[in-house]
């Protein structure tokens, strides 16, 4: 969508323009990702509402005014945040994020000729539906927040998955990778929609996690054993079914005793794969696959010489499904893939292995399309 000839845009001023752009749309991604660790933050609330106000203020400066609509629209959102009309959570989070990315791509597209992909059509949609969710009722701003993520990612809304059928692809894909599949694979992933039937976010949760892992786990050259690392892979969050409902589904922090409840799941799963014997090595990936490497994680607050790489990559692939699907459920939509790529890395060198995250990026350029 071109909005503006080169005639009418300040070309002596891009350079300047683009250094502050990219410095604030940097901060405001920082601020996103914090945000949705802390959304009753109104500093940080306050603070990206800077970040997009300044943003806005240098479009109309260099003669792109015309984008500030979407800005206008994201702005307003945000001081219903700060003054307690809205409420924060993930879904908003998308939203914004997203809207900052179709912004950016516009914004290439008037001074570098890149193609966006958006109309004038759709960008008014996106405007008016972004401006709908800080004017409709409480209780049509799901729908409203439900429609602008459609619009502006189309192709990400999430659709039923069947339950997967007790001889799935997983196997069968581990087996084409060379992976020995024996007896007590089939019988752990027997179990798997059961265990996954306990809450409906997590259906199909394990074999996209043990698929990510195998893949990372050959782009490595097999640094793990792969019949352990597919053990572990499906028998990571095993004993998490069995804990109350009221648990898995609470929306608040835990509190202490809910937390360390929550935490013995890594042992319970351990101790399983322990009891059947020939596990030993996926069991320790299991016990260790939330373990930091700074040391802030658990059960043991290993540091990273002291975690196993299987425990490693499948610390990665776990929270990478999380970023993605976890809260799915709530508005039928996918999380935004480039987004959950950038949690992963945000966190390298303190929660994951750097050289994981590298393997990580590297399998996702290959087998994900980001946008």
């Amino acid at each position: 969508m071109i909005v503006a000839q080169p005639q009418d845009i300040e070309m002596e001023l891009v350079d300047d323009f683009f250094y502050d752009f990219h410095e604030h749309y940097q901060r405001s991604e920082d601020l996103l990702i914090k945000l949705e660790k802390a959304p009753s933050d109104s500093e940080l609330t306050n603070s990206l509402f800077r970040c997009v106000h300044t943003i806005k203020g240098n479009l109309i400066y260099i003669g792109l005014k015309e984008l500030c609509p979407l800005l206008q629209g994201i702005e307003d959102v945000l001081d219903g945040v700060r003054h307690g009309q809205l409420r924060y959570d993930d879904s908003l989070s998308d939203v914004v994020l997203l809207a900052m990315d179709k912004t950016k791509a516009l914004i290439d597209e008037n001074i570098h000729g890149s193609n966006s992909g958006i109309s004038f059509e759709q960008f008014q949609q996106i405007c008016r539906s972004i401006a709908q969710i800080a004017q409709v009722d409480p209780q049509q701003r799901p729908v409203a927040i439900k429609k602008s993520l459609n619009l502006l990612d189309p192709q990400s809304p999430l659709h039923p998955l069947p339950a997967p059928p007790l001889d799935s692809s997983l196997l069968d894909d581990a087996a084409a990778m060379g992976i020995r599949i024996d007896a007590d694979h089939r019988f752990v992933h027997q179990l798997i929609p059961s265990l996954e039937h306990r809450s409906p976010f997590w259906k199909g949760y394990t074999d996209r996690i043990a698929k990510l892992s195998l893949l990372m786990n050959e782009h490595a050259n097999r640094a793990e054993p792969p019949e352990q690392l597919l053990m572990a892979a499906m028998a990571h969050d095993i004993a998490m079914p069995f804990l109350p409902l009221s648990m898995l589904h609470k929306d608040s922090s835990y509190v202490e005793a809910e937390r360390q409840r929550m935490q013995h799941h890594v042992r319970l799963g351990a101790d399983l794969l322990q009891s059947m014997g020939g596990w030993e090595e996926a069991a320790i990936m299991v016990l260790q696959h939330h373990e930091h490497c700074d040391g802030s994680g658990y059960p043991n607050a290993l540091t990273s010489k002291d975690i196993c790489n299987g425990a490693k990559i499948l610390s990665i692939a776990d929270t990478y499904d999380a970023c993605r699907y976890n809260r799915a459920y709530r508005t039928e939509q996918k999380r935004p893939l480039i987004r959950a790529v950038l949690e992963i890395n945000r966190q390298a060198g303190s929660q994951f292995d750097d050289a994981w995250v590298q393997i990580f990026n590297q399998v996702a350029k290959r087998e994900f399309t980001l946008h």
